[in-house]
């Protein structure tokens, strides 16, 4: 061998190890300074800096032994530069929020290289079987987040679990689809050359190699204040706990939702009255629980595009209510709120009002109302909706679902109606999908307004395409609005609407209901929380009895209050004068001083 190949036979490897250090502790020396200027109490150290420190500790004994018995106990240099590629591709389509601050950029990058190492080193071969599908999830998360603005939680799994076909395919779109290609593609390719780079190394080499890593990001970790950790900093350690809680959670809210609801006793279970109807009035009370119309694209509400026309058209028989926040973004938290006397916030761990009663619907049906449940395509399912919303309204009839759009619905009451005597006492509820995304609910062949495309490929930059769809669809279910009050003219009927969530529309960057549980607090501090409520009554209803009448110009001169789901139920029976141990005056809208609602709102000038 030549002097010069001898030379860099010794040397090259290295200067190649000690540049490879030079890089990565550069981060930490940068994290050290930034801790120096900052830091202003007393050096603590966490039990994660404490376990950081004793992993590098026995890393860097091991190496000193390895070098007095001659063996090699760290990744050549060629595998170290390896498993940083490897590393830099997890980390920069994997960890999402990993450059926030470029010298943040090492938490992530030597926690995923000890991961690397560690679990190839414990698993061998089989390490595949958790790097494959974890990459994958989290390169469709990376795809979600920048189209949707959202990440796996256990409510977007809970939603998903939930999804109709149409919402779906909303989301599978071809795009989408092709997407896939390149990404399985990419995972095998990151696996294959995984396994290349490690195959032949000693497990003792990678067991150490992955400690001196994760004992780096720990040690490094604890230069900075606890206030400005983030959980992101230790990615991907962080998120398979995150992953598995969320599924976890997601089935287990589903499971808690459908068993809160079925252990609910009825409220016609216990004494009550109704002072103002005996039966045979033939007066029928519509409540219809909509899906997803914001307050703000009403044109009653002042939005300039005439979404409304026919409610703008009601006059002194339309009591709108513009400022109504929902209880949740979730279709089933939000039913509950509204047809039994719960809170918002119950199935969280917070502090709040549990239901104590079942639906409101079952007091109607006791004091001779025949109630007919009238339900989009969706609840032919059988999914937590269909479920809970079977139970809230199991005093039905009969229940019809609407076979294609909405306006079949109204054919279907046309036949309840031609059957019923004219004098009997009628309960409709109503809940279809009206604007629930994909925002394709409306004339197709007379949309108007355009262009429109109900594909969430890429809404943001189809905002117009995307908002048009929307608005289309609340100029659809306005039309519901007239043909249901033409087909009740001449009859005393009331119809109360409302919302059960809001859609965000671009707001901050989020679409449909993304962002869904990344913060407690983001729905509520957006317009997307404030929904359509209305109530529309016939002149031979406020004729009827002087009770009526009263309470309608009540909740005229209460419409211009804040209020929530959490008052229906109670507005409901105080608009019938049904006396019940579960009616609450306080929220009741037809009394002269409710409480009006004062949880979580946005601001009333928001952008």
């Amino acid at each position: 061998m030549s002097r010069s190949s001898a030379f860099r036979a010794a040397v090259l490897p290295v200067l190649t190890r000690l540049l490879f250090f030079a890089l990565l502790l550069a981060f930490p020396v940068r994290a050290a300074q930034v801790w120096l200027r900052q830091w202003d109490v007393p050096f603590e150290l966490s039990a994660w800096g404490i376990a950081g420190i004793a992993a590098l500790g026995v890393s860097l004994v091991a190496l000193v032994v390895g070098c007095f018995l001659r063996r090699r106990l760290l990744l050549p240099a060629r595998a170290l530069w390896g498993v940083l590629l490897l590393a830099a591709v997890f980390v920069s389509l994997g960890d999402l929020l990993a450059f926030a601050a470029p010298w943040q950029l090492h938490f992530p990058l030597l926690l995923t290289m000890g991961c690397i190492c560690l679990l190839w080193g414990l698993l061998r071969h089989w390490a595949l079987l958790f790097w494959a599908p974890f990459l994958a999830i989290e390169f469709l998360q990376f795809i979600g987040f920048h189209q949707y603005g959202s990440r796996i939680n256990s409510l977007v799994l809970a939603e998903t679990f939930e999804s109709s076909r149409e919402e779906a395919m909303a989301y599978l779109t071809p795009l989408n689809l092709a997407l896939m290609i390149p990404l399985v593609l990419l995972v095998i390719t990151l696996c294959w050359f995984m396994r290349r780079v490690l195959r032949h190394r000693s497990r003792a080499e990678l067991l150490n190699t992955g400690l001196l890593f994760c004992g780096l990001c720990a040690a490094s970790a604890s230069c900075l204040r606890p206030a400005g950790q983030t959980i992101h900093y230790y990615w991907p350690a962080c998120e398979v706990p995150e992953l598995v809680t969320a599924v976890s959670e997601a089935l287990t809210i589903n499971e808690a939702t459908i068993n809160q609801v079925e252990s609910l006793s009825s409220p016609a279970d216990t004494l009550s009255s109704i002072s103002t109807l005996s039966g045979g009035e033939g007066v029928v009370f519509v409540l219809h629980i909509g899906e997803s119309i914001r307050a703000d694209r009403m044109s009653i509400n002042g939005y300039a595009r005439p979404t409304t026309p026919f409610l703008a058209s009601c006059g002194e028989q339309l009591i709108n209510f513009p400022s109504c926040i929902s209880a949740a973004c979730d279709t089933c938290q939000a039913q509950i709120a509204i047809l039994t006397d719960g809170r918002r916030r119950i199935f969280d761990k917070t502090p709040g009002m549990q239901p104590t009663t079942g639906s409101v619907i079952d007091l109607f049906a006791k004091h001779d109302f025949t109630v007919y449940s009238f339900f989009g395509r969706r609840c032919a399912e059988k999914l937590k909706y269909d479920r809970v919303v079977r139970i809230l309204t199991r005093r039905s009839e009969a229940r019809f679902n609407a076979p294609g759009y909405p306006w079949t619905a109204v054919d279907q009451m046309q036949s309840v109606l031609q059957e019923q005597s004219p004098g009997s006492n009628l309960f409709f509820f109503i809940n279809n999908e009206g604007s629930h995304t994909p925002f394709g609910y409306y004339d197709l062949e007379n949309p108007p307004f355009t262009p429109t495309t109900p594909d969430f490929q890429n809404p943001a930059a189809q905002a117009q395409e995307v908002n048009n769809a929307y608005d289309n669809t609340i100029h659809y279910t306005d039309e519901f609005f007239r043909r249901v009050a033409a087909l009740l003219k001449g009859r005393p009927f009331v119809y109360l609407y409302v919302s059960d969530h809001g859609e965000y529309l671009g707001h901050d960057g989020r679409w449909g209901r993304a962002f869904l549980g990344q913060n407690p607090h983001a729905y509520h501090a957006s317009d997307g929380c404030k929904v359509g409520m209305f109530l529309l009554y016939s002149p031979e209803f406020a004729r009827l009895h002087p009770h009526f009448a009263a309470a309608l110009e009540r909740l005229r001169a209460n419409s211009r209050l804040t209020v929530a789901h959490e008052h229906i139920f109670h507005t409901a029976l105080g608009l019938f004068g049904i006396s019940s141990p579960f009616y609450s005056p306080s929220l009741d809208l037809t009394t002269p001083s409710p409480q009006p609602y004062s949880g979580p709102q946005p601001p009333r000038h928001e952008g």
